[in-house]
């Protein structure tokens, strides 16, 4: 049968609507005092939460790290592959790759523009009915307020399912609606990045069989739809990975990486090299360089690259105390771009700090996670928009580690009862 565009289904229970409704601004009736009244505590001041799943099971977690205690625990359809934040931190989406389908929570805290303040909310989270489909949800991009999910397909299946996108925000998910979708001709793990109005999607030749994923094409939106502009010439081989900053994106190859920019009214792109091969990229809004990051060598050793855009360079990165034989288990910036936080294979953590022309080792925390597993599920990291926190599970100690990002040390250890697997932050960022 034909493959059909990813669907989406909406359904708000009626007790949401009348809790969105009661808690609206600007309601009519009631005496003249009313409207004073509906505005008195517009800002509330909250950690907000965060979604944990847990190890093999169908389960999503709401933790609220004001209270320090789960709020709400979800029944999924599947276990979870992935967990993310929407793109304006209300919603948790959770990824059930080989089933294909995210199912979409609602976190409870979320900020709407009332046009004279800004109004905070916050409420007991809910499982939303709305999912977003299609075949093998697997990387999420999310920038500048909007987010997608690239569809990788199936090329083995009749007819073949091929790849697809998804563009969406958190204002289109409290309508029931995505912004814009995308089909590709063929299956293949890659990525659709958005960049303004358009798209910067990954590219393998149908007409060829076992073709690598190695180009990037540009599309632009149109409505609902998006339509190609044009495909980029440079090769990457071994593309994967993926950040959009502003207007540029950089992907990672097997020899460098990848830089796709504005060229007047087209793009144009152009290979980066590096010493060693690229599979992810890390950036931050505020943090005008890129983070290049892969393993290689024997023993399997994870590599950095500062990969700076003006240049065109990428250089490698030294991490004091980084040995051979160290892989990285997770990453990410805190809330402000100050600091690049690594998770080692041994539990060690190294902050990074950006510097005008590269990056300083500011500080290993040995023993921030002191019992690392020899296998999956690793810790995962969350960045706390609120709070100059962050955070990392501890799936053998079942804990959350907060680690405070002012004093660059372990602020606290929060028992869970489960094992975590996957993290995202949910709330209000300030």
């Amino acid at each position: 049968m034909p493959f059909r565009l990813p669907s989406i289904h909406w359904r708000l229970i009626s007790a949401a609507l009348l809790a969105l409704a009661a808690a609206a601004c600007g309601g009519g009736g009631g005496s003249a005092e009313a409207p004073a009244k509906e505005h008195e505590n517009t800002a509330i001041d909250t950690a907000g939460r965060l979604a944990l799943t847990e190890d093999a099971a169908a389960t999503l977690r709401l933790y609220d790290l004001d209270g320090s205690r789960t709020e709400a625990s979800m029944a999924l359809a599947n276990v979870p592959s992935a967990v993310y934040a929407s793109p304006g931190g209300r919603y948790a989406l959770a990824v059930q790759r080989a089933q294909d389908t995210v199912q979409i929570a609602d976190g409870g805290i979320w900020q709407e523009d009332h046009g004279d303040h800004l109004h905070d909310y916050k409420s007991a989270p809910s499982l939303l009915a709305l999912r977003i489909n299609g075949p093998q949800p697997t990387h999420y991009d999310d920038r500048a307020g909007q987010a997608t999910f690239f569809m990788d397909g199936r090329a083995t299946t009749t007819p073949q399912q091929p790849s697809s996108a998804v563009l969406f925000s958190d204002a289109s998910i409290a309508r029931g609606t995505v912004l814009a979708s995308l089909t590709l001709a063929s299956a293949m793990h890659g990525f659709a990045e958005p960049n303004g109005s358009h798209l910067v999607a990954s590219y393998r030749d149908p007409a060829v069989t076992g073709s690598p994923v190695n180009q990037v094409e540009i599309y632009r939106r149109d409505g609902a739809a998006y339509s190609l502009v044009q495909r980029l010439d440079p090769l990457c081989p071994g593309m994967h990975g993926s950040y959009t900053r502003g207007n540029t994106t950089v992907a990672g190859c097997s020899d460098g990486a990848l830089l796709t920019q504005p060229d007047g009214a087209a793009f144009a792109a152009s290979k980066i090299a590096a010493a060693s091969g690229i599979s992810t990229i890390a950036g931050h809004a505020r943090v005008a360089r890129f983070v290049g990051i892969g393993n290689t060598g024997t023993p399997s050793t994870t590599k950095f690259f500062d990969i700076d855009p003006a240049t065109r360079t990428a250089t490698p990165i030294s991490i004091s105390g980084w040995g051979e034989g160290r892989l990285r288990r997770a990453h990410g910036f805190d809330r402000n771009g100050r600091y690049l936080l690594v998770l080692d294979d041994l539990g060690t953590l190294y902050v990074l700090e950006p510097t005008a022309s590269g990056w300083t080792t500011r500080k290993a925390i040995a023993g921030a996670v002191p019992v690392m597993p020899a296998a999956a599920p690793f810790p995962a990291f969350a960045a706390n928009g609120a709070r100059n926190e962050v955070y990392l599970t501890d799936p053998v100690a079942r804990q959350l580690v907060a680690i405070d990002v002012d004093k660059l040390e372990v602020g606290r250890r929060l028992q869970l009862d489960f094992k975590p697997s996957y993290a995202a932050w949910l709330g209000i960022n300030r």
